[in-house]
């Protein structure tokens, strides 16, 4: 499926009848977001009268569901988990382009975000406005290597933005330049290739690896970059948006509270951006991800299954695949294996709750369980699994820092949920099924109603 950036991908999604145009009045104050709400796992959504923003476009939850993430790759919701596995590892190198779509506006005076951004406001006792499909970009400053990342971000007035860093790359970036008692110059994406945004939540380090090869791997042809209009750093040249700007150094200011993807407040002191430069296209499309929705938990779910799922086939020769329940910010796992003894079962549970600090509770199911199917996963609950036989508790592991639950430094409790089948007689756990083939039948019928 051949698309060049954000407005191409709309266009193929509103011809598929994916993309939901919303003309009635909204404020970006709660009421976009309530409509993001509402549609979760539905269409993407087009919202094009936002009150304080004449002419301006908000658009969300354009990789809500798998579905979407396979059309963006070309290949079916079946073989998505596996085809982005192979495809991380084929990266291919950005292509550097003079100028682009979004130079076609520069402002360098007078800059007063709040007034020129719909951002949304997305909770009852949130901060402020907050970008949350913003990629940020900067160099390391020791090797001069290139990354991003995506990380939410704060209108917080003015030319001003707060940043929540705690992840590599750019939180050791950040460090470095400190470090050396200098301030990291950085660019901010709004309105990105979906690949982009993809690739972004994929774990990186300072070394590596390049996130802009990565989502030209994903894509199947590379990601354009075009130079920053004041700074050494590539920006994505079909953008709709980007900020130029730099951290203060060594400083610190309350960013938050903010409704995260942990369906809680999570507030921080955080560094704070100064924008010097905007540029933007004409008719700019500002784009939105609902932190505590489905698009959240699709990325992050194929994201943290790419991660594990190699390391986790090599270690577990029965582990066949995994996933993360919805809402639960990938805190809560759902493994599938294929004829594992519960030996084998007691070790896959233990090597997942060890290896990820954001995984505090696993099920491990059969193979003829879906997995991406949570109705039939508390199904195999409910009829293969004994609380006093099947369950796992380890204690004093990593958690992750923005879980309201966990102790002084993050210290969890994680759990192992086997729900696998078990015993003498394995033939009274045959699950009721149709034919393979009045299945594939049915689908074909169905299509127009997806």
């Amino acid at each position: 499926m051949a698309y060049r950036d954000l407005r191409d991908f709309l266009q193929i999604l509103e011809n598929e009848g994916e993309l939901l145009k919303v003309k009635e009045e909204l404020n970006p104050r709660f009421e976009v977001t309530a409509a993001l709400k509402l549609l979760n796992d539905g269409k993407a959504v087009e919202f094009s009268n936002v009150t304080g923003y004449p002419g301006k476009k908000v658009v969300g939850n354009i990789l809500g569901t798998r579905h979407r993430v396979a059309r963006l790759m070309g290949v079916t919701e079946e073989t998505l988990t596996q085809s982005f596995i192979d495809r991380k590892g084929q990266e291919i190198a950005p292509r550097i382009v003079e100028g682009g779509p979004v130079k076609e506006v520069i402002i360098k005076e007078n800059i007063d975000l709040p007034s020129l951004l719909p951002a949304l406001t997305y909770h009852i006792k949130d901060a402020g406005p907050y970008m949350t499909a913003a990629i940020t970009t900067a160099k390391d400053p020791e090797t001069g290597q290139q990354n991003m990342g995506l990380h939410r971000v704060q209108l917080k007035g003015g030319n001003r933005l707060g940043i929540f860093l705690s992840n590599p790359p750019m939180a050791t970036f950040l460090e470095k330049a400190e470090a050396a008692g200098k301030g990291l110059e950085v660019a901010v994406a709004i309105g990105v290739d979906p690949a982009v945004l993809i690739g972004a939540t994929v774990k990186a380090t300072a070394e590596g690896p390049n996130k802009f090869a990565l989502a030209g791997g994903l894509k199947g042809e590379a990601i354009e970059l075009t130079r920053a209009e004041t700074m050494d750093l590539l920006v994505p040249a079909r953008a709709e948006v980007v900020l130029e700007g730099r951290v203060i150094p060594n400083y610190r200011e309350k960013e938050g509270p903010f409704g995260e993807a942990t369906g809680h407040y999570f507030e921080c002191d955080s560094p704070v951006i100064e924008i010097h430069t905007v540029t933007h296209r004409q008719d700019f499309i500002f784009q939105a991800v609902h932190v505590w929705g489905s698009e959240v938990d699709v990325l992050i779910a194929l994201g943290g299954s790419a991660e594990n799922i190699r390391l986790l086939k090599k270690m577990v020769p029965t582990f066949v695949d995994i996933n993360f329940a919805p809402g639960t910010c990938s805190f809560h796992a759902v493994a599938s294996v294929r004829g594992a003894a519960p030996s084998e079962v007691r070790r896959l549970m233990a090597l997942i709750l060890n290896m990820d600090p954001r995984i505090k509770q696993i099920t491990v199911v059969d193979d003829d369980v879906n997995i991406y199917d949570m109705r039939e996963v508390q199904w195999a609950l409910a009829t293969r699994f004994q609380a006093d036989r099947d369950i796992l508790l380890l204690t004093g592991l990593k958690g992750y820092v923005i879980d309201p639950s966990v102790g002084p430094d993050s210290i969890t409790a994680k759990l192992g949920l086997d729900a696998t089948k078990k015993g003498d007689d394995l033939s009274k756990f045959e699950k009721i099924t149709v034919p393979a083939e009045s299945l594939a039948r049915a689908k074909e019928a169905l299509k127009v109603v997806r």
